[in-house]
């Protein structure tokens, strides 16, 4: 399975699927005119890597900002990952305690996903 390491830009994050690491990482604002466009190879590679994997894995979310269209798929890249059953699973939302909507946001996914145990990481107390 190959990786994926996508490029930041002004409306796409930096996105990092590692393969060997056990890493998926997304940073940065999140805002593409598409947003099921720009996800599709990354949905594609989470359907494969979840279908079997055996290790370890991390996943990081360090979005500042995302439109509502990227809710949407955030919320189908957090199916795939529940669905999974997967038990060696390291979830981290980052927050700023200065934009209360990125604490909002972790709050609706954890709770909505509270069997995945989702940690809630303050950017400041790192």
């Amino acid at each position: 399975m190959k990786n994926i390491n996508i490029t930041k830009k002004d409306d796409s994050p930096q996105v990092t699927l590692d393969f060997e690491n056990g890493l998926i990482e997304f940073e940065g604002e999140c805002y593409p005119e598409n947003a099921f466009d720009f996800f599709d190879e990354i949905i594609a590679w989470l359907n494969i890597y979840f279908e079997d994997i055996q290790k370890k894995t991390t996943i990081n979310f360090k979005l500042s900002y995302f439109n509502s269209a990227t809710t949407q798929v955030l919320f189908d890249i957090f199916d795939i990952m529940d669905e999974s059953g997967h038990e060696d699973l390291s979830i981290n939302w980052y927050y700023d305690n200065d934009n209360k909507g990125t604490l909002k946001d972790y709050t609706e996914f954890s709770e909505e996903f509270d069997g995945l145990n989702i940690q809630a990481i303050c950017l400041q107390d790192i």
